[in-house]
């Protein structure tokens, strides 16, 4: 035996965690709903622009202010879902717990368009 032998166990691979299927399964779920939701968010969000129909007739609106606020009702909720569903699939690849991140992803989802609905309903005179 020479004496650069490596010890047996310093050659063995680093042991893996084990993958939860419970999560996997939660995770991919609720990453299926947040896509379906972020879509229906983002036809909900272009109706958005109704809300300029009073607009130079009862008062005066900010477009700036719609539009702003029509995009992020109709981009947000996929920024938001982009977002946490690339770190949902890290994590998952990591052998990590990931089905919050995939919740997260969900949640985003109405946070985001409610936030643009509230910027449209800002310019065009709501809370006067």
């Amino acid at each position: 035996m020479s004496s650069s032998a490596a010890p047996p166990d310093a050659t063995a691979p680093a042991a893996r965690r084990p993958r939860s299927t419970l999560d996997l399964v939660v995770t991919t779920a609720l990453l299926v709903l947040a896509v379906a939701a972020a879509a229906a968010g983002t036809f909900a969000g272009l109706f958005l622009v109704m809300a300029s129909d009073s607009c130079g007739i009862q008062a005066e609106c900010s477009t700036l202010g719609l539009t702003a606020g029509v995009g992020v009702s109709a981009l947000g909720p996929w920024v938001g879902v982009l977002g946490f569903g690339v770190w949902a699939v890290v994590r998952v690849v990591r052998r990590r717990l990931a089905w919050w991140t995939a919740l997260a992803a969900l949640l985003a989802v109405p946070a985001l368009w409610f936030a643009g609905a509230g910027l449209v309903w800002l310019s065009v005179g709501g809370g006067r």
